[in-house]
């Protein structure tokens, strides 16, 4: 069994480099090669994300997390098979997942920060109240870098590109912890609302 060779590490050392040798490397827990592979692969990522979600600022956060989660699951990448529709099928299962866990928290969100109508029905103003009790409760038991990040984002509307600079922070570290923040907030939501 011949063994295949090693990638280099050198500057220009992906170039060469097959997408399954990139991956298998990335999955082998070496992150240089996810540049090659994200120069490689983002404009067909991009252009799917833009279609998909009819916003270039929606579409540069999905390609980010799209490349971030290929890190992660790139040991799932199956040898032979070509890497363009294992990142697009990681991009649509993130949008996929988005839309669905985010509908409910987005739209507490987005009532946190409407102002209350001027004749609210005793029904209404009840049901505003405990909503925003239990988002209000969630929200103060995050971490402050967790908060800020969900509420520039989420509530504010900032892509993560901007929320980064916003915070003088690397993208990454945004993804990171809008991920973090969306999985706790909504688990502790989960947890008061039962």
């Amino acid at each position: 069994m011949s063994a295949e060779p090693k990638l280099d590490s050198g500057a220009h050392a992906f170039e060469s480099a097959s997408d399954e040798q990139l991956l298998r490397a990335i999955a082998d827990g070496d992150l240089a090669p996810l540049g090659e592979l994200f120069d490689r692969h983002h404009a067909a990522v991009r252009a799917f994300a833009e279609r998909l979600l009819q916003s270039s600022a929606d579409a540069a956060d999905l390609v980010q997390e799209t490349f971030l989660t290929a890190s992660r699951a790139a040991q799932s990448f199956q040898p032979g098979a070509p890497a363009r529709p294992f990142l697009l099928g990681i991009a649509a299962q993130i949008a996929r997942r988005k839309r669905r866990s985010f509908a409910r928290l987005r739209s507490m969100l987005e009532a946190f920060a409407r102002e209350p109508s001027a004749h609210p029905n005793p029904e209404q103003v009840t049901a505003a109240g405990e909503e925003v009790a239990v988002l209000n409760a969630a929200l103060a038991q995050l971490s402050h870098a967790h908060r800020e990040v969900l509420l520039l984002v989420d509530l504010g509307g900032l892509s993560g590109v901007d929320a980064a600079q916003a915070l003088q922070v690397p993208a990454g570290t945004v993804w990171r912890r809008l991920h973090e923040a969306r999985f706790e907030l909504r688990e502790r939501i989960k947890r008061r609302i039962k």
